[in-house]
């Protein structure tokens, strides 16, 4: 008979597959937690830096009266990119806590919080609390890759968005042969993006059961296509949203 597979609580080796900057500052974490973090960086981020795209921002930020950020990654390609500050009445929206902090680091100020760490409920805070009628220029800085749901929820309530896509994320190229899992020693897998489940499938052979962890739906959901069996998903995108999902709060 097979032994029962131990709890979460007691499976401490973590491999985590953002990218090299990111998976260290989660490596860091999770060992406060006394967990051992394996990095394997599944993709990189580069921002999209182009004439052509400065001078969008240039005629759209005087325009605007919602700036909107979806990551961290936007708010910091956003800033190496736009020149001066923002206008006064340019208001300033994010999806979570991390975009928040980073905004505020970058920008100065955050004016709304979505109250769901995700882009649908930052969308249903803007519909709740935008005034978009009234205000309804909206700029949305974003990944190349992202969904259109927050551009089509905020239209719908009568907003005008103009999207302009700042950064992309790359998923690691394939690689011949793919990494037998059980070479990294690990008992989960944290997956915090589409691209990272790409370039994760791309280089490894998941030759033993591990516990994967997602940070939202559409990982889940890209984890899913790859034939991966999702063993929990984070309930907000974020850190502190993983270590719930693996039942490590202590």
């Amino acid at each position: 008979m097979n032994a029962r597979a131990p709890k979460p609580a007691t499976r401490r080796r973590v491999l985590l597959t953002r990218s090299e900057e990111d998976c260290a500052e989660w490596a860091a974490r999770f060992a406060q937690h006394g967990a051992e973090a394996i990095a394997l960086p599944c993709i990189r981020a580069e921002a999209i830096t182009t004439p052509a795209m400065q001078a969008q921002l240039a005629a759209e930020l005087p325009q605007c009266d919602w700036l909107v950020f979806t990551s961290r990654r936007g708010v910091e390609a956003f800033a190496a990119l736009s020149a001066g500050t923002l206008s006064p009445k340019c208001r300033i929206a994010v999806v979570g806590a991390a975009t928040a902090a980073a905004a505020k680091a970058e920008l100065g100020r955050v004016d709304v919080v979505g109250a769901g760490g995700t882009a649908a409920a930052l969308a249903a805070t803007l519909v709740d609390v935008g005034d978009l009628k009234r205000h309804p220029r909206v700029l949305l800085a974003l990944a190349e890759n992202a969904g259109d749901a927050l551009e089509r929820a905020l239209t719908a309530a009568g907003a005008r968005c103009t999207r302009v896509d700042v950064y992309r994320t790359v998923p690691a190229p394939a690689a011949e042969p793919r990494r037998p899992l059980s070479t990294l020693r690990v008992d989960n897998v944290v997956l915090a993006s589409p691209s990272a489940v790409t370039g994760f499938a791309r280089t490894v052979d998941i030759d033993v059961e591990v516990g994967v962890y997602t940070i939202g739906p559409s990982t889940t959901a890209a984890a899913r296509g790859a034939g991966l069996a999702v063993t929990a998903e984070a309930r907000e995108p974020s850190f502190e949203g993983i270590l719930e999902a693996m039942q490590w709060q202590s």
